[in-house]
């Protein structure tokens, strides 16, 4: 029997190459659960942990973060200006002016409006459907409503008229 430190022409011994193969599954293990919870970890709370869209290119998830946070992040300064609106942001204030009863569900129907629409806005300029113009009505729509509600549901509306249910 060889020599535990020592290797054979064919590489470690049998009973080092089984602890190489464990170690190399358990350092897989922890890479994967070392992974952000969100598709996109800068899809912050209270949007729930969701698979990442597929995206066409790359450049259509750095938009994408974009439409999230407001960071233009990898993207040409010529063509993407950082700051507000950005749709964390949105979220945090319909959240925070809806009745405290129905916080939860003015979330979840924001955090899925907001997938939707980053997902069409970030599409190739030839494809998309909602562009920055869009966006900034679909914002002004949600701040103007009196009942945030109301405000969903008309943006809801004009999102589905736009690109289909």
């Amino acid at each position: 029997m060889t020599p535990p430190d020592r290797q054979t022409p064919q590489g470690p011994p049998p009973e080092r190459r089984h602890g190489l193969a464990a170690g190399l599954v358990a350092g897989l293990c922890l890479l994967a659960t070392a992974a952000p919870a969100f598709g996109q970890a800068y899809v912050e709370r209270p949007c729930p942990a969701t698979a990442a869209p597929v995206f066409e290119d790359h450049l259509q998830s750095l938009w994408y973060r974009r439409f999230w946070t407001g960071e233009c992040k990898d993207l040409s300064v010529l063509r993407c200006r950082r700051g507000r609106p950005f749709w964390n942001d949105v979220v945090r204030t319909l959240v925070a002016r809806a009745p405290a009863g129905r916080r939860g569900p003015v979330a979840a129907r924001a955090c899925r409006l907001g997938r939707r629409i980053g997902f069409e806005w970030t599409r190739p300029r030839a494809e998309r459907r909602i562009d920055t113009g869009d966006l900034q009505t679909l914002h002004a729509t949600l701040e103007k409503a009196p009942d945030v509600a109301a405000g969903l549901t008309a943006v809801e509306a004009r999102v589905r008229a736009k690109i289909g249910p």
